[in-house]
């Protein structure tokens, strides 16, 4: 069975999509492990449970910080 025009593009626009996730993914992880490297070389007696705590706060003042913005 030959695909018609428009579900080859549709395919093609779905396996763009799938890649572009899978970089996009793979680009957050790295971002990820950076941070914690990074937080590690700063703070070498933090454990990594002490790390994600600390950036859970961070990420949390940010949407504080976001929603009073939007109040304004």
């Amino acid at each position: 069975m030959e695909l018609t025009k428009e579900q080859q593009e549709k395919s093609l626009n779905w396996d763009a999509d799938v890649v572009m996730e899978q970089i996009i993914m793979q680009h957050s992880r790295h971002m990820q492990m950076s941070a914690l490297v990074e937080h590690q070389l700063m703070y070498p007696d933090m454990t990594i449970r002490e790390f994600f705590a600390m950036a859970r706060q961070e990420l949390d003042d940010q949407d504080e910080e976001l929603e009073e913005e939007e109040e304004d």
